[in-house]
């Protein structure tokens, strides 16, 4: 039957920030076409993704947005949408305000229109502009599938402590340092929080898509590099972490991969494919 193969994209399988290189998609192509079962699990949006892996020829369904959305790439159509409760979300726009902490991104699926907005502010090389109200308040009426706030971790911290205390239960949340704003010279430790539901999350995701395809969890080799990654590469059979993730993501992985800058997921695959297929 072979292993069912999934790969986080910043970090994991890209070999730079903004896509991966045409040598690596080639490789990963040829892979494919030779019968490796192989798909993406990343915290980008449909857009940002395709981006990222233009000519990538995916056989299988996409997990976007940590696990809140699963789609195909190909189509762009999007076959499983989760949403947040429309009370949890009136209550952390309130700590919104109290806190004078905007969201910078505000994601929601029209059931009418069947499409997914994300509304979004700037950051990085742009400057730093969370949205305006006008721009996430009226598409409340929508179901909510993130909620994304960035800002220092000094100030991100106590909001995120209150968050998780009253929604733990309810939410699903990932918090992660953005490392590129130390190189662009931003003073502080700047961190994303992403609210998404509590059937979210790219474990919960996983496990959704290979029932849909009748693969066991144990038939599963997964690829990541940080901490939105560890529910995935826990529930795989075979996780395997990157040589640039920190400690603890090495710690709950069964394997260690060269980093992402030498391309690991590949080179780990090419001289694996035997067994794999």
């Amino acid at each position: 039957m072979g292993k069912f193969i999934v790969s986080d994209l910043d970090g994991t399988l890209l070999d730079n920030p903004k896509y991966l290189s045409k040598e690596y998609v080639k490789d990963l192509n040829e892979l494919m076409d030779k019968g490796l079962k192989f798909t993406i699990a990343t915290g980008r949006d449909m857009k940002k993704t395709l981006k990222a892996v233009p000519e990538l020829n995916l056989p299988y369904p996409c997990i976007l947005t940590n696990g809140a959305l699963l789609a195909d790439l190909k189509s762009q159509e999007f076959l499983k949408i989760t949403n947040i409760n429309p009370k949890v979300i009136d209550d952390i726009l309130a700590l919104s305000e109290e806190f004078n902490i905007p969201p910078m991104v505000f994601a929601s699926f029209d059931p009418i229109l069947k499409n997914v907005t994300f509304n979004k502010g700037t950051w990085g090389t742009k400057g730093i502009k969370p949205l305006e109200s006008e721009m996430y308040i009226p598409y409340k009426k929508h179901d909510i599938v993130s909620i994304q706030f960035h800002t220092t971790k000094d100030l991100l911290d106590p909001f995120k402590d209150i968050i998780y205390k009253n929604f733990k239960n309810e939410t699903n949340l990932n918090y992660i340092e953005d490392v590129a704003y130390n190189a662009l010279g931003y003073e502080g430790d700047w961190y994303w929080l992403e609210i998404n539901s509590d059937e979210a999350g790219k474990a919960q995701m996983l496990r959704y898509l290979t029932r849909s395809l009748d693969i066991k969890m144990e038939d599963v080799i997964a690829f990541g590099d940080n901490h939105n990654d560890i529910g995935m590469l826990k529930a795989a059979g075979y996780g395997i972490a990157m040589e640039n993730s920190p400690d603890e993501i090495k710690d709950v992985a069964d394997f260690i991969a060269p980093s992402n800058v030498d391309g690991g997921v590949i080179k780990y695959l090419k001289d694996h494919i035997d067994e794999l297929l």
